[in-house]
């Protein structure tokens, strides 16, 4: 526990450095480190610059080691103008080889997936929210789940 901890207060100082993020949201509530399939995680952020481009991302951290390949999970963006679009992903966990793509210390890995990317936002508050599409009534071994806003350094 005191592991996952520093972990996160690690993670949590050096996102912090990042002068083109716009938001940044970790969510880690989920008990028995269980994903329920009626949580829907949901994240706000205000936008206040209409000009550049943006990229979204979506940060999933689980246990080393996981036992599938890819997550298919649904995001719900939800503009300041109230327009919806769904995105459906299959959120890659593993290479094709079984190998673990994602950044692992100790038994923490942490997966990073571009949901948006080149794309402009309107001034006002987002809504992304976040479900897992797994058939099961949970999915296991998921310690957390993220949204990351960021300016889109090369197209500015």
């Amino acid at each position: 526990m005191k592991l996952k901890l520093m972990y996160l207060v690690l993670f949590t100082i050096l996102q912090s450095c990042n002068k083109n993020e716009v938001f940044n949201d970790f969510q880690n509530d989920f008990e028995n480190n269980r994903w329920a399939k009626n949580d829907i995680k949901v994240f706000e952020f205000n936008n206040t610059e209409s000009n550049g481009l943006y990229v979204i991302k979506l940060q999933l951290s689980h246990i080393y080691d996981f036992d599938f390949a890819e997550i298919p999970i649904e995001v719900e963006l939800i503009a300041p103008s109230g327009t919806k679009e769904v995105l459906l992903i299959d959120f890659k966990l593993k290479d094709p080889s079984g190998k673990e793509i994602g950044d692992c210390t100790g038994d923490i890995c942490d997966v990073y997936c571009t949901i948006k990317s080149n794309t402009k936002l309107q001034n006002g508050t987002y809504t992304i929210k976040v479900k897992n599409n797994f058939p099961g009534v949970y999915l296991p071994n998921i310690l957390g789940v993220g949204v990351i806003v960021e300016k889109n350094k090369n197209r500015l």
